[in-house]
């Protein structure tokens, strides 16, 4: 985890070491460490709770997250010679100067890349699904950057979101370098029975196991009860005897009473916490604020995240289920489409759009408690299988299930009441929705709720908890205008 930023102008260049520091104050929880770097009157910079890695030559490189096939791409191109060992900004460093932005294309992993090279040229990359954040402004001769969008607020109202799989080099307009499209997969059709299941194990145990990094470290995982968070756990105990795992939820509400269950069965170091409705209320400000959004279901969702995210920071890094509703079709939306064709373009459209809604609030409530997540679900190898899969091994109508490969792998790892149990909203099996639900409609009134629901843009606010949230995020977000950095996240069955 860390917070990037930068500020690059070709005027009133004194300026600029006072922006710099503006820009990652305001991102401070990101990372206590701070280390800005002077590139002819320009800085760049980074906030990390890690120690810094030393910078190699003349190119200058901080990322937020971590980039999984380093070592191959250095034995692909035969420069392993002398970087095997090397910290991991020199191993990107030397991949650069041998291969040049191209090598860009090729990189794995959940991150946020700044480049700035030998011949001054300054590049921003995001990984291909977007789990670590990066939003620029470019207003005349300035370009300004931030790993999130309060580090810019108030600076200008042309705040845009660096979009997932692109880079941007100088001031040219971001390109994209990889993207998902559902057309570039050819189903995997002559597997022989089993196979599919066998090789899907392989990959997710992959996926857990290319995250662990170090010894004797606390792994933690945050539990919901559900399929996705539960293989993550079972998965990770393949690796670890000590997993510990967090819970949160109203009292004996679905999600707490499963993942007391799979804790059992797994024999994890279980914690929950038990809401409270007072408290859970209370916390919304500070939720809209970290969040940047008022999308409802995402702050609703963001609201236990918060919760769990606090109680989960004693842990050295946090495994999360997050993806596998998407990759594995796992909402209910899915059952109701009737082509196969039409189900892989869905898949391929949710996961496309994980970067404005989950990844949003699991990076934003993560970094306000310095929690380390780490998404396998959403590993780049895994993504390529599961999306090679037939559609009717992810969505059986007969069983009126998706996500039924995935169950299948899961069966020899969990209990079958977690296997099998039907999906969830996390804010349903908590509790949360009902509780938010029934406040904020004797707060909002129905005549403020259709006089405020109409935003810029022919944006309808759909409820009157969203129109709740969107007065908050005026406050916090005064001038910024949102349709550039918010998407409203359908809210799916």
């Amino acid at each position: 985890m860390g917070g990037l930023a930068g500020v690059v102008r070709l005027k009133k260049k004194k300026e600029n070491k006072e922006k710099i520091n503006l820009l990652l104050d305001r991102i401070s929880h990101r990372g206590k460490k701070r280390e800005i770097y002077d590139i002819q009157g320009n800085y760049i910079g980074i906030n990390s709770n890690y120690e810094l890695e030393n910078q190699a030559g003349k190119n200058i490189i901080l990322m937020d997250g971590k980039i999984y096939n380093l070592d191959n791409l250095l034995l692909k191109y035969g420069i392993e010679n002398g970087h095997k060992d090397a910290y991991d900004i020199n191993k990107i460093s030397a991949l650069f100067d041998n291969v040049g932005e191209k090598i860009f294309e090729e990189f794995q992993g959940s991150f946020a890349l700044v480049l700035n090279d030998m011949n001054n040229n300054l590049y921003l990359v995001r990984d291909m699904v977007g789990s670590k954040p990066l939003y620029y402004l470019r207003e005349g001769s300035t370009l300004m950057f931030a790993s999130e969008v309060k580090s810019l607020a108030g600076l200008s109202k042309n705040i845009k979101e660096l979009p997932p799989g692109s880079c941007m080099s100088n001031f040219k307009n971001p390109e994209r370098i990889k993207e998902i499209r559902a057309e570039d997969y050819s189903m995997i059709e002559d597997a022989q029975p089993g196979e599919l299941e066998d090789k899907l194990r392989d990959y997710l145990l992959k996926s857990v196991d290319k995250r662990i990094s170090g010894s004797n470290l606390a792994f933690g995982v945050w539990l919901s009860g559900g399929l996705d968070s539960s293989i993550v756990a079972a998965m990770l105990k393949e690796f670890s005897d000590n997993v510990y795992t967090y819970s949160v939820g109203f009292e004996d509400s679905p999600d707490l009473v499963s993942s007391r269950e799979v804790a059992k069965y797994l024999g994890t170091i279980h914690t929950e916490y038990k809401l409270d409705v007072e408290e859970l209320f209370s916390s919304i400000p500070k939720v809209v604020y970290s969040l940047e959004s008022f999308d409802a279901p995402l702050v609703r969702s963001s609201l236990g995240n918060m919760v769990v995210s606090k109680i989960s920071s004693s842990s050295d890094m946090v495994f999360s289920g997050e993806g596998g509703d998407e990759l594995f079709a796992g909402y209910n939306y899915f059952l109701e489409l009737n082509s196969s064709s039409l189900i892989q373009r869905e898949i391929v459209k949710a996961i496309s759009a994980l970067h404005n809604s989950a990844l949003q609030r699991v990076d934003r409530v993560a970094n306000a408690y310095g929690v380390n997540v780490k998404l396998p679900m959403l590993d780049e190898g895994l993504i390529d299988f599961v999306l090679g899969i037939p559609p009717r091994k992810k969505v059986r109508k007969d069983k009126n299930t998706g996500k039924y490969i995935l169950r299948k792998v899961a069966s020899g790892y969990l209990p079958e009441t977690i296997t099998w149990r039907e999906k969830d909203k996390f804010w349903e099996g908590s509790g949360i929705e009902d509780t938010l639900e029934n406040k904020i409609g004797g707060i909002i009134t129905d005549r403020e709720f259709e006089k405020e629901r109409r935003l810029p843009g022919d944006v309808m606010l759909r409820n009157k908890e969203e129109v709740y949230y969107y007065k908050i995020f005026k406050e916090c977000f005064s001038g910024v205008n949102f349709n550039n950095i918010i998407s409203l996240t359908l809210d799916f069955n």
